[in-house]
């Protein structure tokens, strides 16, 4: 599934990470940012039937380069496909410019982190009739999330839990379905599409409220700086209110 784009380095500001290049007729510069992303979390990122990847971040990563694009540069975003707990890693081996996957904050990671642009929380997915509607009925019970999440995090923090971690967020439900488990941990967003779709409950009672950012390697404040120009206009603009209702995020108190 992983496909690793080496990057093209050149000494420009707006080229310091992403791959560059330029039209000779126009003399307008090309620059390619690598996105490092995991579609296996709807609604942020999935595959569609055709392969293509689709969901909230998809749909805001197109609107990027309307925001960025100026008279002597353009910008392009190309996807590099890999599992969610590998994003790290490529940012920090300079693989992939940036993070773009539902990232929650976590102080562990080692990674430069964007403004946020949305509030979500790590909630417990259910079977119905389970009984579980508490943090407490939550204790002593089979629990799994997916590798490398803040949502794992949580799952460990629960009294007397067994987690699972499992590298595709997606193969939880089934599981959870067949009782294999007893709660599936995920963001409030990627649970309300599997409790709609699927007929599971989700337990009123959030184990963490969080927010979603990018991420970018640690230390790279120009990348940062250029997905905080586009956030800014994102969050000031009507698609924002559009894709979170579209999706079924919270957006950001203003």
């Amino acid at each position: 599934m992983n496909r690793f784009l080496k990057l093209s380095i050149a000494g420009t500001l707006a080229c310091t990470m992403a791959g560059c290049g330029s039209h000779a007729s126009s003399g307008k510069k090309t620059v390619t940012i690598n996105v490092a992303i995991a579609p296996d979390y709807a609604p942020y990122e999935s595959l569609n039937k055709q392969g293509k990847i689709v969901g909230f971040d998809a749909d805001m990563i197109k609107l990027f380069p309307s925001y960025l694009n100026t008279s002597t540069t353009t910008y392009k975003f190309k996807y590099n496909q890999m599992s969610f707990d590998n994003i790290i890693t490529q940012l920090q081996a300079n693989q992939a410019d940036v993070g773009i996957s539902g990232f929650s904050y976590n102080k562990k990671r080692k990674v430069s982190w964007s403004t946020p642009y949305a509030a979500t929380a790590q909630m417990a997915v259910v079977n119905k009739g389970s009984g579980i509607k508490t943090l407490k009925d939550l204790e002593g019970k089979k629990l799994a999330a997916q590798t490398g999440s803040t949502g794992e995090e949580a799952a460990k923090k629960v009294k007397g839990a067994t987690v699972s971690s499992v590298s595709n967020a997606q193969e939880n439900f089934p599981a959870l379905k067949a009782k294999q488990f007893d709660a599936v941990i995920v963001e409030l967003a990627v649970a309300k599409k599997y409790a709609k779709a699927q007929g599971f409950d989700i337990m009123p009672q959030s184990l963490k409220d969080e927010k979603n950012y990018i991420v970018a390697k640690q230390g790279n404040t120009k990348m940062i700086n250029l997905m905080n120009k586009a956030l800014k206009k994102f969050l000031a603009s009507k698609d924002y209110k559009r894709l979170t209702d579209k999706y079924g995020l919270k957006p950001l108190e203003k």
